[in-house]
């Protein structure tokens, strides 16, 4: 988007017409009171200053003379065109008092129209009669949706209250309130999203899992729909899979030079295991598939087994666990062992018998990336230990082992400088100063201590682009343990993971919290978002 932007705000150099960043403003409601709503989305434009004689009017296409014609007339002066992007035009509108009113009025709506949900014997009769009779509750989902998905949200969170139902966007990792609607229309917006998925209409006592396909700003994007009952009614959890979003690359994750010459080295072997580890939602999936597009060839037979399939990857032989029928990730890669795979990725071990197959895939001649959750990497052994595997198969089947975690970048568009907190400034030169010298990729060591003796650090102030939180985007801080012979024999003794992190940071292990105060300290987040993230 930030190349598409750049572009045409090259192109607007050229012409008369200047380049408008909707991001970096924010616009008044007395703005957005000059022209409805429905006006500025049909002809892509938003009012953004106004002086005497002129409005300066944001525009998609600032050479359309019918647009800018019509608000001439309505609001009686002269029309100066921006121009400005799509994307950006339309998280203003969705962002601004009027999207929200929107919301609001389409809740309103809805809550008139709305009474109950029939039941009936036949989900296929509940279905068509929902569809018919909860229009309002059909356009409330849709406006939600296309705000979700510009907003760049990873989850919408639908929780019903005893009086109101609140409507939250995860964003970046961390939840925003976005709306209440009153809980009368719950049960409607609940079925409207059971409709789209294809879930049983009718049934409110037992959980539901489903998926949906949808068109949103011309970009096709998948939906995976939880829902649980609870004792108001259903909570619903859509999560947000935007396809043109892309893979990350390798290269693109943001490991430091030793730490990404250990995971290229480890994955290139021709058997053995690669562990990622860390919690839900820290990014283990996306390290995971960038290693298969590292390794993917027209010479290499890569299958996936997962739950459920996130990302669709060209040339790679995908399949989704069904437990319900029988089809486990045991069962599962029993069968992919008969495929003739030479790299197998299983979407998690989450018990015995899956690690046991899993880490005898890796000693027969196969690469094996899988996940796990620990809160650190040298926990993986104790784990993976504490399944019934034997000390000696673990000492030659895992190759290494990542340990990530998410922080929100910060917003670029309002990035400034400010003294860091006194109660930080000790903890962050303990961690700068007990990184290690042998480190490769760190030859910027020195610099950055020095840099503690004045310490001034990034932070966003907030502003439009980014919500008012100062942070857009996220990155990832790893650290990655490779199985090594000095640690094999301390694996063979069953040693804790304390016992193994400190032999790992002996040999020069980067932690998680120090990739992170080495990223506060190159201007990507802040050391709150370590500090928040690292804690345990």
């Amino acid at each position: 988007m930030g190349a598409k932007r750049n572009k045409l705000a090259a192109v607007a150099r050229k012409t008369a017409i200047k380049f408008v960043d909707l991001g970096a403003q924010k616009i008044g409601k007395h703005l957005l009171g000059m022209l409805p709503e429905q006006i500025m989305r049909r002809y892509q434009m938003v009012p953004v200053a106004l002086d005497e004689s002129s409005l300066h009017l944001a525009m998609v296409d600032p050479e359309n003379a019918e647009a800018i014609e019509l608000v001439k007339k309505t609001v009686g002066k002269k029309v100066i065109p921006l121009l400005t992007t799509q994307a950006d035009l339309a998280r203003a509108l969705d962002t601004s008092e009027s999207g929200g009113a929107a919301i609001r009025a389409l809740a309103e709506e809805a809550e008139d129209i709305i009474e109950a949900v029939p039941e009936a014997k036949e989900p296929k009769e509940s279905a068509e009669a929902a569809a018919m009779e909860h229009a309002p509750a059909a356009k409330l989902i849709s406006q939600l949706i296309k705000r979700a998905v510009r907003e760049s949200a990873s989850d919408i969170h639908l929780e019903p209250g005893e009086e109101m139902s609140q409507i939250r966007f995860r964003i970046d990792g961390v939840l925003r309130p976005i709306a209440s609607v009153p809980h009368t229309i719950h049960k409607g917006l609940v079925s409207r999203i059971k409709i789209l998925a294809s879930l049983r209409i009718d049934e409110h006592r037992l959980p539901q899992d489903g998926r949906f396909r949808s068109i949103v700003d011309h970009g096709e994007i998948d939906f995976r729909i939880s829902l649980i009952p609870t004792v108001d009614g259903e909570k619903v959890v859509l999560r947000i899979l935007d396809k043109s979003a892309g893979i990350l690359t390798l290269d693109q994750l943001g490991l430091r030079g030793q730490q990404f010459a250990i995971l290229e080295e480890e994955i290139h072997k021709p058997h053995g295991m690669i562990l990622v580890t860390g919690p839900t939602s820290s990014g283990k999936t996306t390290t995971l598939y960038a290693a298969i597009d590292r390794l993917r060839s027209v010479t290499t037979n890569i299958t996936t087994l997962e739950d459920p399939v996130e990302y669709r990857l060209a040339g790679i032989n995908q399949s989704q666990v069904q437990p319900e029928i029988g089809f486990t990730f045991a069962t599962g890669l029993r069968a992919i062992l008969r495929q003739d795979p030479n790299i197998i990725l299983v979407g998690e071990i989450r018990d015995a018998e899956t690690a046991d197959i899993a880490v005898n895939a890796a000693l027969t001649g196969h690469i094996v990336l899988t996940t796990l959750h620990t809160n650190d990497a040298a926990g993986a052994i104790p784990r993976l230990l504490d399944m019934g595997i034997e000390p000696f198969l673990l000492t030659s089947s895992v190759n290494a082992i990542v340990a990530q975690r998410l922080v929100r970048k910060l917003c670029p568009k309002c990035t400034t400088s400010r003294p860091l907190a006194g109660d930080h400034v000790a903890e962050v030169r303990a961690a700068v100063k007990s990184l290690h010298h042998n480190q490769r990729g760190l030859a910027g060591l020195e610099r950055l201590r020095a840099k503690l003796a004045r310490p001034v650090f990034s932070v966003g102030k907030g502003c439009a682009a980014c919500g008012e939180t100062g942070y857009k985007g996220r990155a990832g801080i790893y650290e990655v343990l490779p199985v090594n012979e000095t640690l094999k024999p301390l694996i063979s003794s069953h040693a804790s993971s304390s016992a193994l992190a400190a032999v790992a940071l002996k040999q020069g292990m980067l932690t998680m919290r120090e990739d992170g105060i080495l990223k506060t300290l190159d201007g990507v987040t802040t050391i709150e978002e370590v500090w928040r993230v690292t804690k345990i």
